[in-house]
């Protein structure tokens, strides 16, 4: 049997745990019974050992997806296949709260006309993943309540939220920044007692730079069609511009920008789900804190490191009297 080149040289360092692991192992090489029961006591150890309280940098936030007829576009790829906005964000979420610490506090909210409603207050990610994950899937247009789609409204709206939490998590909104009805001039709506960088977070665009066509749905989620121009307000044309397009939807980057510019929040396309971990696990969101962690896989890997050793060929007992070979013709 031969041991990989790393644990080799890992071995070699005196001071390295396998080292120290290897030198009882020696020592109890005489005795197979006391390497057994060593090997035995670190196991139930690792069983009876309580947990730590280990200071870690967490993060509690809420996450709020845009639930809006044109977060059903169908304009992003997953996993080499075309998916919707709504779907893309919430796969992503999906694979984030894999990556986050255990101690990490994470919330659901839903945007549509111009409220944010707060269906999930933020809870530890670790111990009610299943309940996170089993949340975010029912997060579609069902909880749709109305057609409009006022994003700067719904932005102040999840400020408000998770202000008046008390524990003031960070808000991450995703959302493609469609204005339906769209804005009428450059300022946006904004509370008075809010103030720009009062609740850190960001705003993450999703969708394609290509006009496409809004699905219309149902009460249910059912698809029905598609909106037409004459459906939906548009802009008042405006000499030299090009004809608005409300009924088609692309992703608004620069009204985003200018938004997040506003309240304090930064910005970044959602090109990628690893970039909804990467705002979560920001460093500036990141929050000091205890959190009880558990250790029993140190006495385990000590006990597993000494059965090791102690089975491998280089340490077993050779017979006292080697069996002589003959040869013959």
């Amino acid at each position: 049997m031969r041991w990989p080149r790393a644990w080799r040289e890992r071995a070699a360092d005196p001071g390295s745990w396998p080292a120290r692991a290897a030198r009882l192992a020696r020592r109890l090489h005489g005795s197979p019974s006391r390497a057994l029961l060593a090997a035995t006591a670190l196991l139930v150890l690792s069983i009876a050992l309580p947990r730590f309280a280990i200071p870690r940098d967490t993060v509690e936030a809420i996450v709020v997806f845009d639930v809006t007829q044109s977060m059903d576009v169908e304009d992003v790829e997953l996993d080499g296949a075309l998916a919707s906005r709504l779907d893309f964000a919430r796969e992503s979420a999906r694979r984030t709260l894999r990556e986050l610490p255990c101690g990490s506090r994470i919330g659901w909210g839903a945007f549509t006309e111009y409220r944010t409603l707060l269906l999930l207050a933020p809870i530890e990610v670790c111990a009610n993943y299943s309940d996170l994950l089993a949340t975010l899937a029912e997060i579609d247009g069902r909880v749709r309540w109305g057609n409009a789609s006022e994003v700067s409204k719904g932005v102040f709206w999840a400020l408000r939220a998770a202000k008046d939490l008390g524990t003031k998590p960070a808000v991450v909104f995703v959302t493609d920044g469609q204005e339906s009805p769209p804005l009428g001039s450059s300022t946006f709506p904004m509370f008075d007692d809010l103030k720009p960088g009062q609740v850190r977070g960001w705003l993450l665009g999703v969708g394609g730079s290509i006009p496409k066509p809004i699905p219309r749905t149902d009460a249910q989620g059912k698809r029905v069609g598609y909106w037409r121009a004459e459906e939906v307000v548009q802009r008042d044309p405006v000499a030299g511009a090009p004809r608005s397009h409300e009924h088609l939807s692309e992703l608004r980057e620069s009204h985003l920008r200018g938004l997040a510019g506003q309240v304090g929040f930064d910005y970044a396309a959602l090109a990628d789900p690893a970039v909804l971990t990467s705002a979560l696990r920001d460093a500036r969101l990141a929050r000091r804190s205890a959190v009880r962690t558990d250790v029993s896989w140190v006495p385990a890997g000590l006990a597993l490191v000494l059965l090791a050793f102690w089975f491998r060929p280089a340490l077993r007992r050779r017979p006292a009297h080697p069996v002589s070979r003959t040869s013959g013709i």
